[in-house]
């Protein structure tokens, strides 16, 4: 090769960088036009399918603003590939990552506007999956357009041809028309299976592009898709090897219980030795399109549990039984699998109902592949376990259809009743993926915890130094009668002084020991017994007034307000003078410490009256779970996590599943609120994957019936 040529000098570099620039917004154009077609066509014909004139209407109207600006789309969206390009080669980011949320206010979903985040929701699931479904050839990409920008290592977030490129360009074209979120979302529907599900061409041939240019052309770029590797570490636990293990002893132990209850049963145990009829499997994937067709039709939450998933469990449990090739011990598990799940506490109804439609393709892979039940590993299994975990821990019992989790567990449960069709790689796709998304989300939500508890402990903080003064003060002052213009000034003014120095500077500051020597003054200005030396209360009566305002001033109190306090003071202290019987500070008052590192302890804890629940409360780990309003019926019920707590000044803050922080309450409000039932503690979530538990309960069933049985 000509070393002109060689894809290491920097001639050649650009001109493969120039020539896959045109390469990819030559495919792009040809893609977006075909995705106007594509959208011209599906317009027409929901004009055509809608039930009412009015919905005709908005149709026709969106199909003849889209025809109008089909320039104007087109051409934004080509500008925006070439703005990713080019910020390629400046070594700026591409597309967002759609993990995190690129501004402060998009970190709580409930702040954004309900059709942002509809659109939101639509970009990043398109971008996800085509990630998913192209993550080799795309890794590829990635490795080869580092090696081009000088072996600077890039992610897709740095990647001119990102997933995420198309999606937002797509949001920027779509930025010229005039029209509602409904038809938006209709448009983002039909640019994904247009233009996105057709980009893995484009991979195909950038790739292919590289390889001749001699860019990497040995590169094995094979990803072997585990869908472990993308858990969240919420989740980790559930792929221990303890876990496989655990799991495998207990499919074993059941089959042979099984054996026991059923003698007639091959020795093979539940799995049969031949695989069921064609006939069989064809009736079971026709329910499980139906039931797809049916889950589609439904758009809220509260439609989904209103569905009579129970039926569809029975019809395909039936239609399974009905054939002398199917092992009826595999329907049963299958059966007492989702009967389990249904009945979980911690599992929102909303999520049970969506993940009881997957009651036929579950049957279905248990038929046909053996490997279901002898491998923990197994993709299906993977899938399911992330999918009930995700409910467990991210979705809100209300089921609101606005949630991000339950959008996206909709997505995987229609995605398998419409495309399996026995490929269990379909598994492993849908499993890698969601595995991935949660995995972000979950740094998401850590990340909101994180902010919502440094808050939390900021202003409990100050609430704990100011308690730390309060004590401090009483004890200073514990044997000296103060009239209530001095209490003022010590107790709600100098009290904010003091909290102030010892929250900024500490209390071996000598910010801190001038503001506590003011106290010492105060009392002894208004009680000349504690302080009998006349020099020293005369240089008082010039330095403590201007002490006392400096401090006033420090935190912004009431001027006018102050000189009053400042002025009854001293009228207080001629009075004393002119009056020494008035004093009536004991001997004692003179010898009173106070360290306001030890002044909580003693006491002022043992003032605490004895209250079982607060103690328990007191031993309560971070990540505990409660039922608000658990004495009121589900609507208004919600739950929350304890996400920080502070034993001293007894506060606990509570967030919600997004992190945010929803309730700050106090040990005895907490305390009372358990008593009177207004609050309930949840069972811990268990670190155990969903076919651990189920099989554990399975077991515990088919002990007690074997007990049974042999009486």
């Amino acid at each position: 090769m000509d070393e002109r040529n060689s894809p290491h000098t920097s001639l050649h570099k650009d001109r493969i960088l120039r020539s896959s620039r045109d390469l990819i917004l030559k495919w792009a154009r040809v893609g977006y036009i075909a995705f106007q077609d594509r959208l011209n066509e599906q317009l027409f014909q929901m004009a055509e399918k809608s039930g009412n004139n009015e919905d005709q209407r908005r149709y026709f109207h969106a199909r003849e603003e889209a025809k109008r600006a089909q320039k104007p789309t087109l051409d934004q969206f080509l500008l925006h590939l070439d703005d990713a390009f080019d910020n390629y080669e400046n070594q700026k980011p591409t597309s967002s990552d759609f993990s995190v949320k690129t501004s402060e206010s998009d970190e709580t979903l409930s702040l954004v506007d309900n059709s942002q985040l509809e659109q939101s929701l639509a970009i990043g699931t398109m971008s996800r999956r085509l990630s998913a479904d192209c993550s080799e050839a795309i890794y590829a990409i990635n490795q080869r357009l580092s090696a081009l920008r000088g072996g600077n290592k890039i992610n897709e977030q740095g990647n001119p041809v990102a997933p995420g490129v198309f999606a937002e360009g797509m949001q920027k074209s779509l930025s010229v028309l005039m029209l509602d979120n409904r038809i938006l979302l209709a448009f983002y529907k039909i640019f994904d299976g247009a233009f996105m599900h057709e980009a893995n061409k484009l991979y195909e041939l950038l790739n292919h592009h590289f390889e001749k240019q001699g860019l990497l052309p040995n590169l094995g770029y094979e990803v072997k898709k585990n869908p472990v590797e993308q858990l969240p570490e919420e989740l980790q636990a559930q792929a221990s090897q303890g876990s496989v293990a655990h799991q495998i002893n207990l499919i074993e132990t059941i089959r042979q219980l099984q054996l026991q209850l059923r003698p007639a049963l091959a020795s093979s145990g539940i799995i049969p030795a031949t695989l069921p009829s064609a006939k069989i499997i064809s009736g079971l994937q026709q329910l499980q399109i139906n039931a797809g067709l049916q889950l589609t039709s439904l758009e809220t939450p509260q439609s989904v549990i209103s569905s009579d998933t129970k039926a569809l469990r029975a019809r395909a449990s039936l239609a399974a039984k009905r054939s002398d090739d199917v092992d009826k011990s595999v329907v049963e598990i299958v059966g007492l699998l989702f009967e389990y799940m249904l009945k979980g506490e911690q599992l929102p109804d909303s999520i049970k109902s969506l993940l009881s439609y997957l009651h036929t393709p579950y049957l279905k892979i248990a038929l046909i592949d053996k490997e279901f039940f002898n491998h923990p590993q197994h993709p299906a299994r993977q899938l399911l376990n992330s999918l009930v975990a995700a409910g467990e821990r991210w979705v809100e019992p209300k089921g609101n259809h606005k949630n991000d989790v339950y959008q996206q567990i909709k997505l995987v449960v229609e995605k398998l009743l419409s495309d399996f069709d026995n490929d269990v790689r379909l598994f492993s796709e849908l499993a890698f993926g969601f595995n991935q998304y949660l995995r972000q989300h979950a740094r998401r939500i850590r990340l909101a915890e994180k902010r919502a508890t440094q808050a939390a402990e900021g202003e409990n903080k100050l609430k704990e130094i100011r308690l730390k003064v309060k004590c401090y003060l009483e004890k200073k002052t514990a044997n000296i009668d103060l009239p209530e213009c001095i209490q003022t000034i010590l107790f709600e003014v100098w009290a904010n002084f003091l909290s102030f120095n010892l929250l900024r500077f500490g209390s071996q500051s000598s910010q801190w020991k001038d503001a506590t020597q003011a106290v010492d003054d105060l009392t002894a200005y208004i009680h000349p017994s504690i302080n009998r030396n006349a020099e020293k209360l005369a240089l008082l009566d010039d330095t403590l007034p201007a002490t006392l305002k400096s401090g006033f001033d420090t935190v912004g109190y009431d001027e006018i307000q102050g000189s009053k306090l400042l002025g009854e003071m001293l009228a207080i202290h001629k009075r004393v003078i002119n009056n020494r019987a008035s004093d009536t500070a004991s001997p004692e008052a003179a010898t009173i410490k106070a360290d306001i590192e030890t002044v909580l302890t003693g006491d002022s804890q043992q003032q605490e009256p004895q209250d079982e629940t607060l103690t328990s409360l007191k031993q309560l780990e971070f990540g505990t779970w409660f039922i608000f309003n658990a004495d009121k019926g589900k609507e208004q019920q919600h739950r929350l996590k304890l996400a920080w707590s502070n034993t001293i000044t007894m506060h606990f803050m509570f967030v919600n599943r997004m992190g945010q922080q929803v309730s700050v309450k106090t040990g005895r409000q907490l305390s009372a609120d358990i008593r009177a039932g207004h609050i309930k503690l949840l069972s811990t979530l268990s670190e155990k994957p969903f076919f651990e538990q189920a099989f554990e309960r399975i077991l515990e069933s088919f002990n007690r019936r074997t007990r049974k049985v042999t009486q």
